[in-house]
């Protein structure tokens, strides 16, 4: 009987564990992020289908999402950081700041 009960715990905590991941991973804002006070470009599994999104590390390190680009290689930080944009064509960026 232990065992079964341990069993059945592990993969109840599991689940859960999983459930956490994906709320998570859904939406960046609020995540930790690296470069304060500068824009960066990101991607998230199961955040924009798997495309890039351009989003502004805030000075507590936190994501703040600027933008959702349409493409997973068309975000571009410009100026060291201090703006971005989601490229739609090469000769016609797009910028979301």
């Amino acid at each position: 009987m232990k065992f079964i009960s341990l069993t059945t715990t592990v993969i109840m905590s599991a689940a859960v564990l999983s459930g956490i991941v994906t709320v998570q991973g859904s939406n960046p804002n609020g995540m930790p992020c690296a470069h304060n006070g500068e824009y960066e470009c990101g991607t998230l599994a199961g955040y924009n289908n798997g495309n890039q999104f351009l989003f502004y590390c805030s000075e507590s390190n936190m994501v703040e999402v600027a933008g959702d680009c349409g493409c997973k290689t068309c975000c571009s930080i410009l100026d060291g950081g201090n703006t971005g944009s989601c490229i739609i064509n090469p000769f016609r960026p797009s910028h979301l700041t």
